[in-house]
């Protein structure tokens, strides 16, 4: 690839009030290989249990193409220790505007999810609901297994996460995303990750708070049963489907910190699984990963 220089523009202006801020964005493009856009966003909080917030922008691509995308958000504190969020996006945009052939596409999605909050646990149950989506044909090189993407269809969400402190300097957390009805490719049935993480400075022994000690394993694993991309034989123009296999990983991280250096271990598929994401492409095994980090001031 040849040397070339990109340059760009940017002026930012914003106000703030003690319950409303308003913002605008404009970037201008010195090549046709980076977009110009303009970009508005605001939030208002009427009252203490109330806040609600709007995005926008427009984007001005090469070969004369444009793009627009609007997010409204807003969230509700209710008694109890209960609150609700939701958002709304809309977009009429590109999916991979560097790519000649990528056409315009409209989406509307919708989430909202109630939350039950606590000193000593959280717990969120929230559902989504995506409109149909169609991949930009042309996809990344490098990848022998996988060179195209199937239709994604209109596709509704479960998600649920909570944490629980049973006791002092122990978490136990996990989230769980399951597609209802529809879902695209690398979007299993069942995809959860939950683990454990103990935290402590040790006052009693360390009064001074220089010594903290961090130790998490975490377990990640999804269901097979769906699409896991496609393979697109341009010499015989024949389609071979991969199925999305099922697999479990399991990591584990230690941390001990004095003062300013910290000691890390991070050991990634613990289990040495000989399963992967991509079909027929490899996935690390037993990764550990050690060092120490130094942060100071002068």
């Amino acid at each position: 690839m040849p040397d070339r220089t990109l340059s760009q523009a940017t002026l930012e202006l914003s106000a703030a009030a003690p319950r409303a801020m308003a913002g605008v964005v404009a970037r201008l493009a010195g090549s046709e290989r980076r977009p110009s856009q303009l970009e508005g966003q605001a939030s208002w909080s009427p009252l203490d249990l109330l806040t609600i917030s709007v995005d926008a922008r427009h984007t001005k691509y090469a070969l004369d193409r444009s793009g627009d995308r609007a997010h409204l958000a807003a969230g509700l504190v209710l008694p109890l220790g209960f609150s609700a969020h939701g958002d709304v996006a809309w977009g009429r945009d590109l999916a991979a505007p560097a790519r000649s052939g990528d056409s315009v596409q409209t989406t509307n999605d919708l989430y909202g999810a109630i939350r039950w909050q606590r000193s000593w646990t959280t717990l969120e149950v929230g559902g989504a609901r995506r409109d149909p989506f169609s991949p930009p044909p042309q996809f990344l090189a490098g990848l022998g297994t996988v060179n195209a993407l199937s239709p994604t269809p209109a596709t509704n969400y479960l998600a649920i996460q909570a944490r629980l402190r049973p006791l002092p300097g122990l978490e136990l957390w996990g989230w769980y995303f399951h597609p209802v009805r529809g879902g695209g490719d690398f979007e299993p049935p069942h995809h959860g990750r939950y683990g454990a993480t103990f935290y402590s400075k040790f006052w009693r022994t360390y009064k001074s708070g220089v010594f903290a000690f961090r130790a998490e394993t975490a377990v990640e694993s999804w269901s097979g049963g769906t699409e896991g991309g496609v393979f697109r034989d341009t010499t015989t123009g024949t389609s071979t489907v991969h199925e999305l296999v099922g697999a479990t990983f399991v990591d584990f991280n230690l941390q001990i910190r004095i003062a300013g250096v910290t000691i890390f271990w991070v050991i990634r598929n613990a289990r040495s699984s000989t399963r992967s994401y991509v079909p027929e492409l490899g996935y690390i095994r037993n990764d550990q990963f050690y060092g120490v980090r130094w942060r100071f001031t002068n």
